[in-house]
């Protein structure tokens, strides 16, 4: 796994982890009011929309150290110094600057992470918090909702540009025709005029459309790119969705079969390839 997903999911633990019943919120609040200490440390607010990841500096001493941060438009902002005091029920913060006071509700806390609640012109705003070790805004997380909102639109062109012809090789019939692993169509390279060859996904999937780009040769093996992605707007939150890998496609010692690899990126362990031996059927 790389690093930006491991921090990914281990947030969304924490995330997931704080989401209690009601009575279990208010139990969580008092563990503030118990321990007040609890609260020293640095916070980092889970980004807003519009980018907006603050971190605050939480000490001893009841002064809070704000960073703002923007992940949208990173930039230099100078640090704003204020007094903190913690309600005895532990279910308010209250902040005071030279310039402003107000008040956050202590909608959570674990210890690890908290939800504060604040009102602004009438209207509610939350913010979720995670504690962390150093001083860094959670960028990593507003990087990955960007992403995953534009993987949940439709299909453009400029996502994955096809590219289905295959480069002039000896021996293609070797390679022709449709390519399945116990019934599922995997590939199909046909052959066009001109003796110029393509790759082609034959399928009655009417739910997901299949695309190639970066074909090539290494010696005898055939390297390409694969995209997926749906018309259907209601498949658009599935994974399949706009997806890529890298595919080796290479002769094995039976001439009616075929080697299937995909280059997977797995969580923790890295690249993988992933092998499956497909068969060549007559249409």
């Amino acid at each position: 796994m790389s690093k930006k997903h491991l921090i990914i999911i281990v947030l969304a633990a924490f995330f997931l982890a704080s989401c209690t019943t009601q009575q279990a919120k208010k139990n969580s609040a008092r563990s503030l009011a118990i321990d007040k200490s609890m609260i020293v440390g640095t916070w980092a607010m889970t980004p807003l929309h519009n980018g907006i990841a603050n971190v605050v500096e939480y000490s001893s001493n009841g002064k809070a150290l704000l960073h703002p941060f923007n992940c949208a438009e990173p930039g230099e902002v100078d640090t704003e110094l204020s007094d903190y005091t913690i309600s005895d029920d532990g279910q308010s913060i209250h902040v005071k600057s030279p310039t402003r006071a107000f008040d956050l509700q202590v909608l959570e806390f674990t210890g690890k992470t908290m939800k504060l609640g604040m009102s602004v012109s009438d209207v509610d705003l939350t913010f979720s918090y995670a504690k962390i070790d150093r001083l860094a805004p959670l960028c990593v997380l507003y990087d990955y909702n960007k992403a995953e909102t534009a993987r949940r639109t439709p299909y453009q062109k400029s996502d994955f540009v096809p590219a289905p012809a295959i480069p002039a090789h000896e021996g293609m019939d070797r390679y022709v025709g449709t390519w399945k692993d116990k019934g599922f169509v995997l590939l199909t390279i046909v052959r066009g005029p001109e003796d110029n060859y393509y790759l082609y996904k034959a399928s009655d999937d009417e739910d997901w459309n299949y695309l190639y780009n970066d074909v090539h040769w290494v010696g005898d093996a055939l390297h390409f790119q694969s995209y997926t992605y749906s018309a259907k707007q209601e498949l658009f939150p599935f994974s399949l969705h706009k997806s890529q890998i890298a595919v080796i496609f290479q002769p094995t010692v039976d001439d009616e079969k075929m080697r299937y690899s995909k280059i997977i990126d797995l969580p923790i362990f890295g690249k993988r390839q992933i092998d499956t031996i497909v068969t060549r059927v007559m249409d």
